[in-house]
């Protein structure tokens, strides 16, 4: 399948003319409408929260309750072997 992307501006929603496109006569195609966004609203919310930010909000979120357990510590510091040569 191939993608062909073109822009256009709506006049008339009722009756919308695409020219110009490279399809044959009695070819079909899908076609997809996608409204574009605005600058302002293109700003990803996940790139604009620090990262002290993200840090807190997993250090209190009660989800993670379960970590402080005793039972969640399978792990001392005798397990393993040191990086260190």
């Amino acid at each position: 399948m191939h993608a062909y992307r073109t822009h256009v501006v709506i006049v008339d929603p009722d009756n919308t003319v695409l020219k110009g496109l490279p399809f044959r006569v009695g070819q079909c195609v899908e076609v997809v409408l996608l409204e574009e966004q605005e600058d302002s609203s293109m700003k990803n919310t996940v790139t604009d929260i620090s990262e002290k930010a993200w840090l807190r909000g997993i250090a209190t979120n009660p989800v993670f309750d379960f970590l402080g357990d005793a039972d969640e510590d399978v792990y001392s510091l005798a397990d393993g072997k040191s990086l260190k040569s």
